[in-house]
């Protein structure tokens, strides 16, 4: 990491009287735990956007579940495969902490405690967690094999949504919430089990303004996030609906130009054969559909949700809606000069998953929250220098 331009002063994060040192804690998914390139790995890891948030506070301590270094490779990740005539990806997995396969095991982390709670398909308390909270603990992978290596007590009455609860009322002076986008990038990736009227209901948004609530309260200070429109990412666009339609070769789901098509097996199959090819609901996202969760997206989970309660108990918002929107349209460069480069697979913002933000795409989420905690708090944290991260990659 780069120097920080300057000692930060974080001093107003505390309430009047406290002495304790100053803690962050991060609670999240896989944007938050630093996957990247279709995994979760140390070196991920090591530059995530709390990891790197936490180096500009010069916090004295920020724990991240990190892998070993002898087992660095974490679940294994992907490398586009750059040489390859249609999207494909190659898998590392060499030196990695799994143990078992099936079912999906890893090795555990050693530490006594852990301040960002974030692991892929989490977190642990957020607007979904009662849907989780039913399948404890026999649980289904790999939410469970990613919470289990630091959080050992699978079986007991505790349940991890407790002892994250206690673990955050534990002097916790900033809280960075998370939304919940794994959830909802898998749901756009399996539309056939998607029935929106069982996910929008009440029910859905209470934990989460319950947990905002009660947390504010007692004076916890909090940054929220709100949903990028994900279907704007590589991942979805990097077959074209049109293109398959002059082919003519498919059957069973309906193409339409505006479709977007899910990079499995049977769309490569289409491309890459004449041969007459079945597609399946999960393999296309119809125009309907994609419509449907841009207004869920925009509508429902950021204005009447994330950004309603951000109004409405005074804390800063990271509008990731708007953030994306303008790397994407190729209109953003950092205080320091870097054009940040949206394009797929060879710019710098997206991870070869064509998901998830690179070490610099971290920094550029990671710098929006220091102003905004900056803005509302009233702290003194330098930005990181991105042009010089980037050098050091």
């Amino acid at each position: 990491m780069p120097p920080v331009a300057f000692t930060p002063d974080i001093e107003s994060l505390r309430q009047q009287g406290d002495t304790s040192t100053i803690r962050m804690v991060a609670l999240g998914g896989s944007f938050p735990s630093g996957s990247r390139n279709g995994g979760l790995y140390r070196e991920g890891q090591m530059t995530s956007i709390p990891q790197l948030i936490a180096h500009q506070m010069q916090l004295q301590s920020f724990i991240s579940p990190l892998f070993e270094k002898e087992q660095g490779n974490g679940s294994g990740y992907l490398i586009y495969d750059r040489k390859a005539s249609l999207p494909s990806w190659k898998k590392v997995t060499n030196q990695t902490a799994i143990i078992s396969q099936t079912p999906l095991v890893f090795t555990p982390f050693k530490g006594t405690h852990v301040d960002n709670i974030s692991w892929p398909e989490g977190p642990g308390t957020n607007s979904d967690s009662s849907n989780s909270y039913f399948y404890y603990p026999k649980g289904k992978e790999p939410y469970f094999s990613y919470l289990f290596r630091f959080y050992a007590d699978k079986g007991t009455n505790e349940t991890p949504f407790n002892y994250f609860a206690y673990t955050i009322q534990k002097k916790t002076h900033l809280l960075l919430h998370f939304e919940d986008l794994d959830s909802w990038i898998g749901w756009a990736c399996h539309t056939q089990n998607f029935a929106i009227q069982n996910r929008l209901h009440e029910g859905y948004f209470y934990p989460k303004h319950t947990f905002i609530r009660n947390y504010t309260k007692v004076g916890l200070k909090m940054v929220l996030y709100n949903m990028p429109d994900f279907l704007d990412f590589p991942y979805f666009h990097l077959y074209q609906a049109n293109q398959l339609m002059l082919k003519n070769n498919t059957t069973g789901q309906a193409l339409s130009d505006s479709a977007l098509l899910i990079p499995r097996d049977g769309i490569k199959k289409a491309f890459a054969s004449n041969q007459k090819t079945i597609l399946l609901d999960e393999d296309v996202i119809s125009a309907d559909e994609a419509k449907q969760f841009r207004i869920i997206i925009k509508d429902v989970l950021n204005t009447n949700t994330t950004e309603h309660f951000a109004k409405l108990y005074n804390l800063p918002i990271v509008d990731m809606y708007s953030l994306y929107k303008t790397i994407l349209a190729g209109k953003y460069h950092t205080e320091d000069g870097l054009f940040i480069d949206p394009s797929f697979p060879n710019g710098n913002f997206f991870s070869e998953d064509g998901i998830h933000p690179t070490a610099i795409g971290s920094a550029v989420i990671a710098n929006e929250t220091i102003k905004k905690i900056n803005e509302r708090y009233n702290t003194k944290i330098p930005l990181i220098n991105v042009s010089q991260l980037a050098k050091r990659l």
